[in-house]
């Protein structure tokens, strides 16, 4: 059963590349098709590497680039996180987001807003690794 799954997998996942958010191109030229992605997917990286709210909103502008026109970006991010630990004594600094700063840095870069949904986390499962409030969960249109 795996083995058919990494053949079906391989016929759609053409390539892996290494993206840097904070630089205006943030793939290496010629990676992409040049009309762009149809679809991006972040999973907690963007408010993990940004030093602040600039820099993330900054960083959703430079992945921008790289969607087609018309093409979907979907974000999932910590809301109120200021931190995490990534191992013992090893403590890795987070943008604290709200709802309203991710509306209004997917505005600010050119996405239309789908839709966004926010789970707030409930007390006991907050386990201490961490000081997040919730996840937000955005879909978005490149404008």
């Amino acid at each position: 059963m795996k083995g058919k799954m990494i053949v079906k997998l391989r016929q759609f996942v053409l390539d892996i590349l290494p993206v840097d958010v904070h630089s205006s191109q943030p793939v290496a030229p010629d990676s992409l098709p040049s009309t762009g992605a149809d679809c991006l997917v972040s999973c907690f990286c963007l408010e993990s590497v940004s030093p602040d709210l600039p820099a993330f909103t900054r960083a959703l502008g430079h992945i921008g680039k790289l969607l087609r026109p018309g093409g979907h970006l979907m974000l999932i991010g910590a809301l109120g996180e200021s931190y995490y630990f990534g191992g013992p004594g090893v403590r890795i600094p987070v943008v604290p987001l709200n709802e309203a700063q991710v509306c209004e840095s997917l505005k600010e870069t050119g996405y239309t807003l789908i839709r966004l949904e926010v789970y707030t986390l409930p007390q006991d499962m907050r386990v201490g690794v961490d000081d997040v409030t919730g996840v937000f969960f955005a879909k978005a249109k490149k404008d």
